[in-house]
């Protein structure tokens, strides 16, 4: 019976018997480093959702998020997180201006939403992340000029309406003082929660968590 080997670190395959090496099918357990984003995406129902878990879907398509397996990364790979984006996907709209007090609008609806939540990443059975939703911002996103349309001004025409979190731009996004680890086939998931129920204008509201940083995985 063939001893087990001590673990190497960066090499997957060091728990493995040294023998087998021979007929190894991805170059000798050697790992390779990329950029990448892990993203889910729920829906938030206006005047219910009080909580929402991230990254435990695997979805049908891409547009909704990429986890490969649920609450984990598939082995051997791995996951090095440097920054926790956080996105509201929505299009401009036409609104009526408000004369008195808040537009019920995509600006009020990101502001409730990002006033009161709270952010929670968890990896194993321990909390690493406790976040402000308002810290976290979007760092992309359509952008333009929010235009009046007829006579907006005067308070009988319509607002184009659209907000996001943070402005356009990818250096816009809360980047960890310390870099968060995940190794393979390790439970992680994100929590997001308010303290009571948010009316949002123009009813149910898709949003977005992002996990950005490096991918380790085989060479082939």
């Amino acid at each position: 019976m063939s001893r087990r080997q001590p673990y190497v670190p960066g090499d997957y395959a060091g728990n493995f018997p040294r023998e087998y090496e021979a007929y190894n099918t991805q170059y000798a357990g050697q790992l390779e480093t990329i950029g990448w984003q892990w993203w889910d995406t729920q829906t938030y129902i206006s005047g219910t959702t009080t909580s929402l878990t991230q990254f435990f879907n695997v979805r049908a398509t891409p547009d909704l998020g990429n986890m490969e397996v649920a609450f984990q990364l598939a082995a051997p790979k791995a996951f090095l997180i440097r920054a926790v984006r956080f996105f509201v996907k929505q299009r401009a709209r036409g609104i009526s201006p408000s004369t008195v007090g808040a537009n019920a609008g995509a600006f009020d609806n990101i502001a409730q939403l990002i006033n009161d939540g709270v952010f929670v990443l968890t990896i194993g059975n321990k909390q690493y992340t406790q976040n402000a939703l308002w810290t976290l911002t979007a760092g992309g996103g359509a952008a333009g000029v929010m235009a009046a349309n007829g006579g907006a001004a005067s308070g009988n025409g319509m607002l184009n309406d659209y907000a996001q979190s943070g402005i356009a731009d990818p250096r816009a996004v809360y980047t960890l003082a310390k870099p968060l680890f995940i190794p393979p086939q390790m439970n992680f998931n994100g929590v997001v929660t308010w303290p009571a129920a948010i009316t949002l204008n123009g009813g149910n509201t898709t949003i977005t968590f992002l996990l950005d940083g490096d991918l380790l995985r085989p060479v082939q």
